[in-house]
Formats: structure tokens, C-alpha cells, sequence
């Protein structure tokens, strides 16, 4: 497979757009409205490279934009010449919405979304486009100034699922049974793709909780403990994204309810010292608290505030 960085050169068109929403899992298009959008395809393809980049942004006009999103430069997509209607390259839960509109639509190869926490506004990129944003939803434009490209390409992004009817759900390996914690998996090499920006990124721990009526759903009592996920990455809100998207919608909700930076500790550098700090964390919940597979564990607020402590701290101690 083609290393992302190499599409982003003096070779390969970058174009800028915006969506009401980002979900590349289910939308794998960037399309064009009415026999205006049609002339604007064709043309488009006498000038941009294939594939080109399709930088996106979020508006802030529907109910259903994210708020955190607004306003916002999400990711982008590497977009092929291959044209069609835009229900070929969309999940069918959009084939009802809006059907008049982003019909004449090219497919999107592979997606990828910046960093929750590195995140780009427009007003960064460039103030004067949100003058122009009627026309960059309607017409998008093309992206030219250097600075602009150099910024784009240097902001922290990961690969992300992009739509394909034929598209498989990742294999997940089975957990050790009954030792009450899991190994942690190896840096990622292969299959998941990120910048050269995203790599040299420090890594932070993190817990998240599941919000909702516990009791509900473990089917058993509680006892006033909560459902809790522990972890370290470079970006914890994007972890939080892909467990909730990955439940059906729903009383249940993750919710970040820790991370290194947030509880002023220091992020940990190496994958190593992040691994030594999880490792710690589940040590002490595999002994004082409940496991219920992977790194998911029942606990009282007591005890994932000791774990969190005593995580970080063997993390910041770590010595190679």
C-alpha cells in the first residue's frame, strides 16, 4: 500500500470542502448538487490529480453537527476519479436523507481524521475562507498556498474506516481468560496508518466510563461501582469515539473521565513507560476490583482514582 505521504506532494491536488457531519465509516464520497454540482465534477477532473486530497471542515447549519466539530477542520479523504451516484458510495441509513443533493459524486479511497486534540478551526487555516463558505459548500475550491498544505499535512492524523459495500468488521483478538487484565497490543506498524507528526506524538493514559444505569447493564447489582475502560493513546477522545460508535445508539455513553494531561500529569513519551503505567493500573484494579474482560473493569470511584495514581506515577518512573 502507498504511504499516505507520498500523496501529499507537488504531484497531488488538495481540494477543500465542507460537510454537515464527519463519518467516514458511513459516507465514502465527496459529491456535487444539482446539474450545477455535475458541471462542477467534470470539470474538477480535468485539473486535479488522481487521487487528490479533499480537505473537509464542518458547518455549524444542522442539528445534528457535532458541536466540538464546529466550525472545525475534521480530516480528510484521498478521493479517486471513479464517479457514480452517491448512494453507491454511502451506507444506506443516508440513502432516504436529503435526496436530492451530492448526487454526482466521486469515491473516496481511504479517510482520515486529525487528532481530537490537534484539531485545525478554518480561522487557523485561513480566516478568509469562511467569507467564501457558501460557495466552498456548494463548489469547494482548490487548496494552493504552500503554508496552507504544509500545515494541513503536519497536524496529527490517524487512518480511519472509510465506506465500501464490501467492507469487513477488524479482527479482535481473544483476551487471556480469567488473569483479570489483558496484554497491552504492540505499537502500531502495520494497518493502521498515521502521520510522521501522529508517531512522534506522546502518549497519555487514560480511563473512560460508562455513563448510564449500570445495574441495567450487567443485569446484576452494582454495589455503587461504575463500568470503566483503561488505556493509553495519542488521542483519548478519539478512543472514546470508536467504543461508542462501535455500540449501538442508545442510554449508554462513553465519557472521558481521565487523562494524563487532564489530572496534570505529564504525558509519557515511549510506548514503553505508557505500556509500564496501563500495566500498573491493571495490576491494582485485577486485585481490589472487578473484571469484566479486555481492560474493562467494575470498580468504585476509590479504587480507579488509586489505580489512575498509582498508573501515571509508575509511567513518570519509568527508566529504559
Amino acid at each position: 500500500m502507498e504511504r499516505v505521504e507520498d500523496f501529499w506532494s507537488n504531484t497531488t491536488s488538495v481540494f477543500f470542502t465542507s460537510f454537515w457531519r464527519w463519518d467516514p465509516a458511513t459516507w465514502g464520497t465527496v459529491g456535487f448538487t444539482k446539474d450545477r454540482g455535475k458541471t462542477r465534477r467534470s470539470n474538477l477532473l480535468k485539473e486535479l490529480s488522481d487521487p487528490f486530497i479533499t480537505v473537509c471542515y464542518i458547518t455549524g447549519n444542522q442539528t445534528y453537527t457535532d458541536p466540538k466539530l464546529k466550525g472545525m477542520i475534521a480530516g480528510f479523504y484521498l478521493v479517486s476519479h471513479e464517479t457514480g451516484d452517491r448512494d453507491e458510495f454511502t451506507h444506506p441509513i443516508h440513502h432516504g436523507r436529503d435526496q436530492e443533493k451530492w448526487r454526482h459524486s466521486l469515491r473516496a479511497l481511504r479517510a482520515f481524521s486529525y487528532l481530537p486534540e490537534h484539531r485545525l478551526s478554518v480561522r487557523e487555516l485561513d480566516p478568509a475562507l469562511l467569507k467564501r463558505a457558501l460557495s466552498i459548500a456548494g463548489m469547494g475550491e482548490m487548496l494552493t498556498d504552500p503554508a496552507q498544505i504544509a500545515l494541513l499535512k503536519k497536524t496529527p492524523w490517524v487512518e480511519v474506516d472509510v465506506y465500501t459495500p464490501s467492507a469487513q468488521a477488524p479482527k479482535i483478538d481473544d483476551p487471556l481468560p480469567s488473569q483479570g487484565q489483558v496484554r497491552a497490543g504492540p505499537a502500531s506498524k502495520d494497518g493502521y496508518v498515521v502521520s510522521a507528526g501522529t508517531q512522534q506524538l506522546q502518549r497519555e493514559l487514560y480511563i473512560l466510563r460508562l455513563d448510564g444505569d449500570t445495574e441495567a447493564y450487567l443485569g446484576k447489582p452494582a454495589n455503587g461501582r461504575s463500568i470503566y475502560k483503561i488505556g493509553f493513546s495519542v488521542s483519548p477522545d478519539l478512543r472514546r469515539q470508536f467504543f461508542q460508535k462501535s455500540m449501538p445508539r442508545g442510554a449508554f455513553q462513553w465519557s472521558i473521565y481521565r487523562t494524563s494531561t487532564q489530572s496534570d500529569f505529564e504525558r509519557h513519551f515511549s510506548f514503553d513507560a505508557a505500556v509500564t503505567g496501563e500495566n500498573e493500573m491493571k495490576n491494582y484494579l485485577a486485585k481490589n476490583a472487578e473484571w469484566l474482560g479486555g481492560e474493562f473493569y467494575l470498580a468504585t470511584d476509590s479504587q480507579i482514582n488509586t489505580a489512575w495514581q498509582e498508573g501515571n506515577l509508575t509511567a513518570k518512573d519509568f527508566k529504559k
